[in-house]
């Protein structure tokens, strides 16, 4: 599921990279600079990353009903589908690392199913072929390098006005790549890699400039996967700050926000009817 493909992989080396090193990250927009401006945060608020980074409100009422009135909201078809589809991935990555490719769990849709067998296929074919490249390497060094992704990383994102648990999809370690899976077959989450990044710089000192949202959805009996591989540049990250601090006043004022062009997956959508 998070492997590049070898075009993918020829667009991230031939172009996007040099891109990055031509225009690098303003220093101040680093995520080790939590305590500075502009990425200090202005309210003494903890938001969760998807409050911030969601889109389904554009008058931000989604975080008053969640924030202020403690509204739990309501699951749909795609939020259900959508944490099956991520537990399907974490686990298949996890059983590959133990190098237990056989196991066929149950799940409740098929999507999930499919994306169990694509991401074991390919955490094995990926592992065998490094085992075969490096005959005289340990174990854990092929499964190290032939499967390199930290899947549900569990992170605190206090320093930059998040909630103290947050959970990246993917990150993998030996390409500098933060992922954002989504059930979806299109849409605009690069909020969400620039956060992710954001507080992985704010962490681990170390630069983030890779983000890639993996689309997947379900063609008749198939699985649809699409990617977009993007530079988490000055714009995403100063678009992440703004935000994340006008969401911000919303809670620290507690003013109730009007109703907005709701989007029909809002999970607060019967809360404004």
């Amino acid at each position: 599921m998070y492997y590049l493909s070898e075009l993918e992989h020829k667009f991230l080396t031939m172009s996007l990279r040099p891109k990055i090193r031509q225009n690098p990250v303003p220093e101040e927009l680093r995520g080790w600079n939590w305590n500075f401006p502009p990425l200090k945060p202005y309210y003494d608020l903890k938001l969760p990353m998807w409050l911030i980074c969601s889109n389904y409100c554009d008058t931000g009422r989604d975080v008053y009903l969640s924030m202020i009135e403690k509204v739990k909201g309501e699951e749909n078809y795609f939020i259900k589908v959508g944490r099956e589809l991520h537990k399907a991935v974490t686990q298949a990555i996890r059983k590959s690392k133990n190098l237990e490719f056989d196991e066929k769990p149950d799940f409740e849709f098929e999507v999930s199913k499919l994306a169990w067998n694509y991401t074991i296929a390919a955490c094995k074919s990926c592992y065998l072929r490094q085992r075969s490249e490096q005959p005289y390497a340990s174990e854990e060094d092929v499964i190290l390098t032939s499967i390199p992704f930290l899947v549900e990383h569990r992170m605190n994102g206090e320093l930059l006005g998040c909630s103290g648990l947050i959970s990246v999809d993917c990150y993998d370690y030996l390409h500098n790549i933060v992922f954002d899976l989504k059930f979806s077959s299109q849409g605009d989450f690069r909020l969400y890699t620039t956060g992710y990044a954001l507080v992985l710089e704010s962490l681990y000192e170390i630069p983030v400039d890779i983000g890639c949202v993996v689309y997947v959805s379900k063609i008749n009996d198939t699985i649809s996967i699409s990617k977009d591989i993007h530079y988490i540049d000055a714009n995403l990250r100063s678009l992440w700050i703004e935000t994340r601090d006008k969401k911000a006043e919303i809670v620290f004022n507690e003013k109730k926000p009007g109703i907005g062009n709701c989007n029909p997956n809002c999970i607060f959508k019967s809360y404004c009817l």
